[in-house]
């Protein structure tokens, strides 16, 4: 762990305790979204294997609350956070549907972020797009 670059751990820290909140937002775990989670971090954020190992050990993450990744988020620069509210946003509609919950989580990161209304929108439609090439155009949707 020595050769994880300390802001990278925060980076990936913050990622996986807000992909994992949205991921149980919607009142389920789902094996999928916390596999988008990982992909995400690898291709979107930059993280490599280590840092994201790193990042989910009960020595990083046992004692970190949601207060404490909307501080994180807050903490980061405006690149850093669009990039986390767009990946929780597409873990979201990952399954063509948000929930109440999902939304409000969505919203409190973008808020802590910072983001203006229109950056959060354009969050929402990049995450959407993404999450559009995802969906199997052959199976029913519920």
């Amino acid at each position: 762990m020595s050769d994880v670059d300390l802001d990278q751990l925060e980076l990936a820290t913050t990622w996986f305790l807000a992909a994992r909140a949205m991921t149980v937002a919607a009142g389920h775990l789902d094996p999928s979204r916390e596999a988008t989670a990982g992909l995400y971090g690898r291709a979107i954020l930059g993280l490599d294997e280590e840092t994201c190992l790193a990042a989910k050990t009960p020595e990083q993450v046992g004692c970190r609350t949601l207060v404490d990744c909307l501080a994180s988020t807050k903490a980061m620069g405006p690149a850093h956070a669009a990039k986390i509210v767009t990946g929780i946003m597409l873990i979201a509609y990952a399954d063509a549907s948000m929930h109440p919950l999902e939304v409000r989580w969505a919203s409190m990161l973008g808020s802590a972020a910072g983001l203006e209304e229109q950056s959060f929108q354009a969050c929402c439609a990049n995450a959407r797009v993404i999450a559009s090439m995802m969906i199997d155009p052959h199976e029913e949707t519920l």
